[in-house]
């Protein structure tokens, strides 16, 4: 047999121990590139490589290997050898991001097409439906992983998902337990999202199966897994302990996942397993740094932010994320648009005049709740679209790298995936919808005093729920197409950006002196307003996983620091 015969051999075999079938003219033109390499490590290397990219491409040939797959992976596997600065740095707006759902069948997350109606920010009602069943489906198969108490059955270990009963199972079961706090025997373990309708305010606990009255008159404990008993005869569930389902760290979660990524498409995300991004990670010292509220058109702090740019000269930031409001409040409606444009164009004349150490670096633009470019309707509803090319044309003439992005956005830094997202009283909404409290308090409004507890428990309920948003849609509207996946949390991130203005300043990351700790192993941060307190920012080192909250000193008190003295 000769070594062409040979080869060709070994490429068939070693596609079909994959489950895949090669083409004969893709087959042949593999032989060609790898003919030249006469080590056999080489040649499985490049084979594996080969077989990586095909196995996570969604292609519709099924297990076909065809000759335009094939060109498509050995053109990904030579890139892999350079690197450029879309691997190293990568911003993806929401309506960009794919989506994934959940199949019970196979027990994959199977990626879904994009048409037309997905494509579309506004949907009809089943797609306000879909959001919700989506993020019940990733809580209920998370369930599945958690393990619980030997069962006296068995003996064997059974998780919480096994124990999890749906609505429908007491809704058609006739042999229902009576109310009876004492015993276990009749405890129901159930799953789903709490609701309150505004006649008589009475809760439910609904999944998609449908939904039952619960009484928390006497729950016991808020601390585990919701469990109760249910009365047939009033059916009603009387919950005895209630509580937000477990989190999971995102090295679990990525292992059921699968390679795919919820950041960016199929060819970027194997890019992500290079060694090569992860020792540029490990070895270059970098940050990104995280700053919102930067009112252009208020002298003073816009002084402060010329200090902050020129105050960087060893160590260059690779990014700076950039979060609205960019005018002040005072600004009318009527003239927004032209003063946004106006003062964006002396910023990037100022980046470009005077900041040199800064031309690497890349400015990551977000709009702000108070940005009123395109009128206030759409100012409460996320996601909301980038800013106007109408109005950023001239800043990206003069800063080339910049991106505007929507808000919320994803980032992609090496092999770091973090997600940022600036809203105001995004906290005190959740922290409102307490049931521990007796009742939900729609009116507050203003988180003044908060404690550190409540920055706890609010943490807590984003990684149990792995959703940003975790309030009703009338409390913060979503375009519901595109709610599920472009909020999600699934599999969490290496660091979440909340950038909150009504929300105290705070940090999970091991150095932070906040002492506000994250049981799924990802970094919460909020940067607070630049603008409206004291000039803070938080500065995200890369290489070192860790936050570093700063802040520009004020006049005022260096004034008073050198009296002191």
């Amino acid at each position: 047999m000769d070594q062409k015969a040979k080869l060709r051999k070994l490429i068939v075999s070693t596609f079909a121990l994959e489950g895949f079938t090669i083409q004969e003219k893709a087959c042949a033109h593999l032989i060609q590139q790898l003919e030249p390499l006469e080590c056999k490590e080489d040649r499985d290397q490049w084979l594996e490589k080969i077989i990586d990219y095909v196995r996570v491409s969604n292609t519709n040939d099924g297990n076909i290997v065809t000759y335009d797959l094939l060109n498509k992976s050995l053109k990904f596997c030579c890139d892999l050898q350079i690197l450029n600065d879309e691997d190293i740095l990568r911003v993806t707006p929401a309506n960009k991001l794919p989506c994934y759902k959940y199949c019970s069948s196979t027990k994959k997350f199977l990626r879904i097409t994009s048409d037309s109606k997905s494509l579309s920010m506004f949907g009809d009602a089943s797609t306000k439906i879909a959001q919700y069943v989506n993020r019940y489906t990733v809580i209920r198969q998370r369930m599945t992983r958690i393990k619980t108490v030997t069962d006296g059955t068995l003996g064997q270990p059974l998780t919480i998902s096994d124990k999890i009963r749906d609505v429908d199972y007491l809704l058609s079961s006739g042999a229902a337990g009576k109310f009876d706090h004492n015993s276990k025997k009749s405890s129901v373990l159930l799953l789903g999202i709490l609701v309150q309708l505004k006649e008589g305010g009475r809760y439910y606990l609904e999944d998609p199966t449908g939904a039952i009255p619960i009484d928390l008159s006497k729950t016991i404990s808020f601390e585990n897994i919701s469990e109760g008993c249910y009365c047939s005869d009033q059916r009603v569930f009387a919950v005895t302990d209630m509580a937000l389902p477990p989190c999971e760290r995102a090295e679990i979660s990525k292992i059921y996942f699968g390679e795919a990524t919820t950041f960016c498409d199929d060819d970027h995300s194997l890019k992500l397993y290079n060694p090569k991004l992860l020792e540029y990670e490990k070895t270059k010292k970098r940050m990104i740094i995280f700053i919102c509220d930067v009112f252009l058109d208020d002298p003073k702090v816009l002084n402060k932010f010329h200090t902050f740019l020129n105050a960087f000269n060893e160590v260059i930031p690779v990014a700076i994320v950039m979060m609205g409001d960019f005018l002040s409040c005072h600004v009318p409606s009527h003239v927004y648009a032209q003063e946004l444009k106006f003062h964006l164009t002396q910023l990037g004349h100022y980046l470009h005049d005077n900041t040199p150490e800064l031309k690497n670096t890349t400015f990551v633009l977000l709009p702000g709740p108070g940005d009123r470019y395109c009128g206030t309707a759409s100012a409460s509803i996320l996601p909301r679209p980038p800013i106007p090319d109408s109005l950023t044309e001239e800043f990206r003439r003069l800063v080339p790298r910049c991106v505007f992005t929507t808000n919320p956005c994803r980032i992609q830094y090496c092999t770091q995936q973090l997600h940022v997202i600036r809203i105001d009283g995004l906290m005190k909404k959740t922290a409102n919808y307490d049931v521990r409290q007796g009742s939900v308090d729609r009116k507050k409004s203003t988180v003044a005093g908060i404690d550190k507890s409540a920055v706890q428990n609010y943490i807590q309920t984003l990684e149990s729920q792995s959703h940003l948003i975790t309030v009703p849609l009338d409390v913060c509207p979503t375009y519901w197409p595109l709610a599920s996946h472009s909020l999600s949390l699934y599999p969490m991130p290496d660091l979440v950006c909340v950038a909150d203005a009504n929300a105290p300043e705070y940090s999970t990351s091991d150095d932070s002196s906040s002492r506000i700790s994250s049981s799924s192993g990802c970094v919460f941060i909020n940067p607070s307003s630049f603008a409206r307190n004291k000039y803070r920012f938080s500065v995200y080192l890369t290489a070192q996983r860790q936050v570093d909250d700063s802040q520009i000193p004020d006049d005022d008190e260096v004034e008073n620091n050198s009296l002191d003295v």
